[in-house]
């Protein structure tokens, strides 16, 4: 570790207060240690579990039983992260305005009051009791195991005990099951209605004239108007740019590398899902092991008792957010005389209504229940976004949502935690169908790679979306990704395939799957191009589009496959060792940088540098200056990321490139930046001098090293490579935002870079380097609060220890065993 203290000693000059947190981190890793010792003998009763702590807080936690070891997983959690779950169980209950008003929003901007009316909505305690019931005996046995450990924790350490977050706050109380099935459920709408909650509660029927004469408007002429507002949509879950910033907060790499690939001729994992670093959905550490039955490490999201992402003695895997739809919009045709009555196979039908009520507290700390009526057609909610989406007195829009009846979500993962090798793991993949919105890359150790993207789509065949998507409602399926069908006829229903478990929805044979001994990719574009040389084409669009432009991150991941297989990126021979994945995979190159920055300076840093815009002047010279002597990364001492951030979100558009998008060469194109266009030099000035105006505005200074800039808020802030990864094309995608007041002048990681594991295998087991960027613990006062933050940030990847010696022997090892009285 000393030389990586030399490496990064101006860095470590930014914060004297850095250097007081290395002793304690420091401590919580290294080599060596005790001879290995065997699992701890388990009391008789069935809820029991070995809990071992490794290195960084890491629970390796061991159970003859489902239950036990569901208990053991919710006493670890609940030690590191009891808070967080406690807050999200307050939200998906529907109850964040009785304890923090109608105004607030939880961690990821949800407002408490809108959000409040959609859990009541969908997680009403039948719901979640029928969600209950759907599960397997085993499933309902671990998350009842896991229930009893959190509620443990709780009892045992007392409310006014509990870590800051939410010490002695009224809203803490011990979970239960149907708490569990409730969020299962927000889990499986994370992608679809969660989108749609704002929309949801504006639905409200048009103002009706009693006595009035009703006018009747030529469906074409509603759809037409319709669309139009609908694909002038710049913002929200109708545009292009909303979803694009979903799949950048949500998104993810992963790269699995095949036999043909690696120079041992064994499987190569890389995954790295780009997850908030706040709230539920961040990934919490651990190891799982039912002897005999069950051995599997990796990650989970907050709250779910199995591992997520990981691997075993067999086989690893990752996922990566996809692009399939996963709920469509249908129009329907209303009674001009009455706007919750809709057209029907030629009848009326009555829309269903839903009052709900929510406690709120008010400003005097009272609470006041308030009422809200739901409206709904047989395909699902009414839903409303003012300027973009109407319900007037002849056109209303309803939304089905695929994952709102996806009850198989911990079924999936369940059975994938317990196969044995990467055909089970398939299977349960393409038969269970309860992955909701991710696709799955995977490789096992023979060096066999697999990519599925199968999830609930709604069954929209090519033949349907031709006979029931609208003329005018065709082009937004390009614009964004948004299918609205006519919802007047049974015929646009979506088709039933007793082949599929869940009606309405397309089996996992008749989704895309690839199975190579080289590699397979996807960084959140369609399944396409999860293969150059092999494209994945001919699917319905509401699976998967063909021949677009493929984003930043999908074109440099794959520009870095080819390269390094083709022997052409600069280092020795032509095949992937475990060092050169990993100092690929944290390059933090910015691709579009690469293909278009040197075009851009030669055109607008020339001649008189003196610009307006805005009516600003400004003088681009130091900013022209900054950007030619930048180094194309995003690494702690580069100088010049925020600057071009700041500039590309200007600056792109189809008009700038000299050699267009080609979907005969969509690795390498659109590239290059048009010279001798007066317009495209203004632009990009203009953009330039914008970048500018805002970076002096955020208090900023562009000459500064990323390094003073971006930081993980910890109790000392540590500095963060990496950078803004689909805008600009960056691998290690770190999003970061303005702190203000606190640090000024610099931006605070919100999203990005997550549970990272590198994997593949030797004779003796599976040979893991990982980070979990934000560590395993969200307790301020926690040794595990920053300590694999700290690694990331010096790129020291952490060795996970996985066979029992490797755990027994891990210099910070200890063991309790925990037990329930039957």
């Amino acid at each position: 570790m000393s030389s990586a203290f030399a490496r990064h000693g101006r860095v470590l000059a930014f914060s004297s207060a850095i250097a007081a947190a290395i002793a304690v981190i420091g401590c919580s890793g290294g080599d060596g240690g005790p001879d290995p010792v065997p699992p701890k003998p388990l009391p008789n009763p069935t809820t029991a579990a070995e809990i071992r702590r490794t290195s960084y807080g890491i629970p390796h936690i061991i159970s003859r039983t489902e239950k036990g070891l569901g208990y053991g997983i919710g006493y670890a959690y609940a030690q590191d992260n009891f808070c967080v779950l406690a807050d999200e169980i307050v939200t998906i209950n529907g109850e964040r305005s009785r304890y923090f008003g109608a105004d607030g929003a939880n961690i990821y901007g949800l407002k408490n009051l809108t959000a409040d009316f959609y859990f009541k909505l969908i997680n009403d305690d039948a719901s979640a009791d029928d969600i209950w019931n759907k599960q397997s005996a085993e499933v309902k046995e671990r998350f009842e195991g896991y229930v009893l450990g959190v509620n443990r924790y709780l009892g045992e350490k007392g409310a006014a005990n509990l870590a800051a977050d939410c010490k002695g706050q009224p809203w803490v109380r011990p979970i239960t099951v149907r708490d569990m099935a409730k969020l299962i459920r927000r889990l499986s709408v994370q992608a679809s209605g969660v989108n749609f909650i704002d929309a949801m509660y504006a639905a409200q029927p048009p103002a009706t004239v009693v006595g009035a004469a009703a006018t009747r408007v030529k469906p074409a002429t509603q759809m037409a108007r319709a669309a139009k507002q609908m694909l002038a949509a710049t913002d929200g879950p109708l545009s292009k740019a909303y979803w694009d910033g979903q799949r950048e907060q949500f998104g993810s790499n992963a790269l699995a590398l095949g036999s043909e690939a690696t120079d041992t001729g064994r499987g190569m994992l890389f995954g790295n899902p780009h997850f908030p670093w706040f709230g539920i959905l961040r990934f919490y550490q651990m190891h799982l092991t039912m002897p005999g039955k069950m051995d599997v490490m990796g990650a989970a999201l907050n709250g779910f008792p199995g591992i997520n992402i990981g691997f075993t003695n067999e086989f690893a895997w990752s996922h990566t957010v996809n692009t399939s739809a996963h709920f469509t919009l249908y129009a329907l045709q209303l009674d001009p005389a009455n706007p919750t009555r809709y057209v029907y196979d030629g009848q009326m039908r009555d829309m269903t209504k839903k009052t709900l009520t929510v406690q709120v507290k008010q400003a005097n700390g009272s609470v006041v229940p308030v009422t809200r009526t739901y409206y709904s057609s047989s395909h699902g909610p009414i839903v409303v976004i003012p300027g973009q989406l109407a319900w007037d007195k002849t056109m209303a829009f309803a939304m089905r949502d695929a994952n709102l009846e996806n009850w198989r979500l911990a079924e999936h993962w369940y059975r994938k935690n317990k196969a044995q090798n990467l055909a089970e793991f398939k299977a349960a993949v393409e038969g269970v169908v309860g992955n909701p919105w991710t696709n799955t890359i995977a490789v096992d150790r023979a060096g066999n790679t697999y990519y599925a993207n199968v999830t609930p789509v709604p069954h929209v065949d090519t033949a349907k979306e031709n006979a029931c998507i609208a003329a005018p409602f065709k082009p937004l399926i390009a614009a964004s990704g948004l299918f609205v069908l006519a919802g007047s006829t049974s015929a646009c229903e979506w088709t039933v395939d007793p082949a599929s478990p869940q009606p309405g929805t397309f089996a996992g044979k008749d989704l895309p799957t690839l199975s190579r001994k080289d590699f397979v990719h996807n960084a959140n574009d369609s399944a396409w191009l999860t293969h150059p040389a092999a494209p994945i084409a001919g699917y319905p669009k509401i699976v998967s589009l063909d021949g677009y432009e493929q984003n930043g991150r999908t074109r440099i991941g794959l520009a870095q496959a080819q390269a390094r297989l083709a022997g052409t990126d600069g280092r020795p021979g032509n095949k992937f060792s475990m060092d050169v994945l990993r100092e690929i995979v944290l390059s933090n190159r910015v691709y579009y940088a690469e293909v278009a920055l040197t075009d851009a300076l030669d055109v607008m840093c020339v001649g008189d540098l003196s610009h307006t815009v805005d009516g600003q002047t400004v003088d681009l010279a130091k900013a022209c200056g900054i950007l030619k002597n930048w180094d194309r990364r995003a690494e702690l001492e580069s100088v010049g990321v925020p600057l071009f951030e700041a500039f590309w979100t200007r600056a792109r558009s189809s008009s700038i490139w000299a050699v267009p998008f080609n979907p005969a060469d969509p690795v390498n194109t659109p590239r290059g930046v048009v010279k001798g266009s007066a317009a495209v030099t203004k632009s990009l000035r203009d953009a330039l001098a914008r970048a500018v105006i805002s970076q002096a505005g955020a208090g900023i200074p562009i000459d500064r090293p990323w390094y003073e800039i971006q930081v993980a808020t910890k109790n000392v802030p540590l500095p963060i490579h990496g950078g803004n990864g689909t805008p600009l094309g960056i691998y290690n995608a770190i999003s970061s935002s303005v702190i203000g007041a606190r640090l000024p002048g610099a931006r605070a990681v919100t999203t990005g870079s997550s549970y990272i594991q590198t994997v593949t295998w030797d004779d003796a087991g599976p040979r893991v380097g990982a980070f979990l960027t934000y560590s395993n613990s969200t307790d301020a006062a926690s040794p595990s609060y920053a300590d694999q933050t700290y690694r990331f940030y010096l790129k020291d990847w952490i060795r996970l220890p996985f066979t029992n010696e490797e755990v027994t022997t891990d210099p910070n090892f200890s063991s309790i065993v925990i037990s329930e009285p039957e």
